[in-house]
Parts: C-alpha cells; structure tokens; sequence
C-alpha cells in the first residue's frame, strides 16, 4: 500500500473567513496531477473547513492528464483508469480533466494507487521527445 493521500496534502491557500482552502496537485509521474480538495467550496463531506484533514468523510477529486500524454487512440491514459469500479464516479469536464464529488477516503486512497500503478506500469503514454526538440517525434 502506497503512502495516505492525507498525509500528501499540503495546503497553497486558506481564508478563515468563507472557509475556503486549497490544496496542492499531487504529481504522479509524468503523467498526472490529482487534485484532491476539501473545504467549504469544494463537494466535500463536511463542506467545511476543517484543519484536520482525516476528519474529512469525502473530497472532492480531480484527475488530470499533463501537457505531452496520450489521451486519444489505442494507447490513451484514460482506458488503463475507465476499467476501475471507481471510475463512474467521474464526470468528464474535457479530455483531459474529470471530476468527483465527495469522494469517500478509502476510494480516494484506492485511486491514488490505481494511478501510480497505472504510471508504472505503462511508460508509453507519455510522448517522447525527438533529440533537439520539444516536439513529439
């Protein structure tokens, strides 16, 4: 089992006054960012600002591919995630982001997993660089 996501949290902006925070993208690789949130703005449970993120019952979450990733065709990110069971939570918001509402901590951790998995275990879907270029070969 990999690392608590909770304990990867690390806060980039709060306000006390309207209960608002943000958390930090998590980096997987170079493949995605997982933005996990929780706060009176986000679809958390309680969709409140708590400063003890294991009190959270859910997050809201966001998978995201990165600049240079496959996510079209036989070889998309995306297919290694959709045969997930917590897939359908997501809704599509553009190819390359999908969105959760009150995510329950254990799906989220399962999640986190599932996607460092997926990055180990399928290397191509990030494009290679031709020699001298920052373009895809």
């Amino acid at each position: 089992m990999a690392v608590d996501f909770r304990t990867l949290l690390k806060e980039d902006m709060r306000n006390p006054e309207t209960g608002e925070r943000w958390f930090a993208d998590i980096e997987i690789g170079e493949v995605f960012f997982l933005s996990i949130q929780a706060s009176s703005l986000h679809d958390s449970t309680p969709a409140a600002l708590l400063d003890d993120v294991m009190a959270y019952k859910g997050f809201q979450v966001t998978l995201q591919s990165k600049s240079g990733v496959f996510v079209h065709g036989k070889r998309g990110v995306w297919q290694y995630l959709m045969e997930r069971p917590w897939w359908s939570l997501f809704e599509e918001d553009t190819q390359i982001l999908y969105q959760a509402a009150n995510v329950p901590p254990s799906t989220v951790q399962q999640i986190y997993e599932d996607m460092l998995a997926s990055v180990a275990a399928h290397p191509e879907v990030v494009a290679h660089r031709c020699a001298r270029s920052l373009t895809p070969c």
